[in-house]
């Protein structure tokens, strides 16, 4: 069954949608897509910038899937549905990468990131990444990039120019959508898999974050993902600690 997409022309979030939606008990809509965002957020209440029929810009609603403990995971693991699906879906493109706990690296540079959230049992899980793009405003130009940017310099096409078709984004979220659900059931069954795949786009390693369990929430350094999905830092006096909760400083 094709997986079901409320297309926007413009909203204020597909994440307020969502959430909308499933408050009322509506059922119809697997997903929710804009061309353009007027108050997307990111993580942690951050804005989300972008250009109308420029990015991808959707929030998919998880209803009766096996959720990851703690939850939070659950955006870890979109994050890494979503890199998977880009490498595939644009087979030129340099590797994807995945800064924890839920940032798509590209180049050094922040290609999307990823907000989950819970309403009773239902996840909604919003995305958004860089596609068409051939520039971002100053403030971003040294730290954003597109998929639109990154192929210009590879010897082949762009894959599209200033926009990019609901159809294109349309396959992109199916193929996230589903590809989520194989992580979360892979997580209840083989968590190694799930570990060796976040191994193999790692960019976490030597940056630094800040600690949120640990009194005066000191900042450390990255050196590695624990079995169980937890961030291992190195303090300052040379201490390791291992944690979910974190943000990049």
């Amino acid at each position: 069954m094709s997986l079901r997409i409320e297309f926007h022309a413009e909203l204020d979030s597909t994440q307020r949608r969502a959430h909308e939606l499933v408050a009322r008990g509506v059922s119809t809509w697997d997903a929710v897509c804009a061309d353009h965002q007027t108050a997307g957020r990111g993580r942690q209440g951050a804005h989300w910038y972008d250009t109308p029929n420029q990015s991808l810009l959707v929030s998919l609603i998880l209803r009766e899937v096996p959720l990851p403990q703690p939850v939070g995971l659950l955006a870890t693991f979109a994050a890494l549905a979503t890199a998977d699906v880009l490498q595939r879906h644009y087979p030129a493109l340099p590797l994807v990468q995945l800064k924890y706990p839920n940032d798509l690296i590209l180049c050094q540079r922040k290609l999307g990131g990823v907000l989950a959230e819970l309403m009773g049992q239902t996840a909604i899980v919003g995305v958004g990444v860089n596609l068409a793009q051939r520039q971002f405003p100053a403030p971003l130009q040294e730290t954003a990039i597109s998929v639109y940017q990154a192929l210009s310099g590879v010897d082949q096409p762009a894959p599209y120019g200033a926009i990019v078709s609901r159809d294109e984004r349309a396959q992109l979220i199916e193929a996230i959508y589903y590809r989520l659900q194989e992580l979360l059931t892979a997580w209840q069954q083989e968590p190694s898999y799930l570990v060796s795949l976040w191994h193999a786009r790692d960019a976490s390693v030597g940056r630094t974050y800040r600690i949120h369990d640990l009194p005066e929430q000191p900042i450390a350094v990255a050196v590695g993902i624990e079995p169980d999905f937890r961030l291992r830092l190195r303090l300052p006096n040379g201490i390791t600690h291992a944690t979910y909760f974190v943000s990049a400083v």
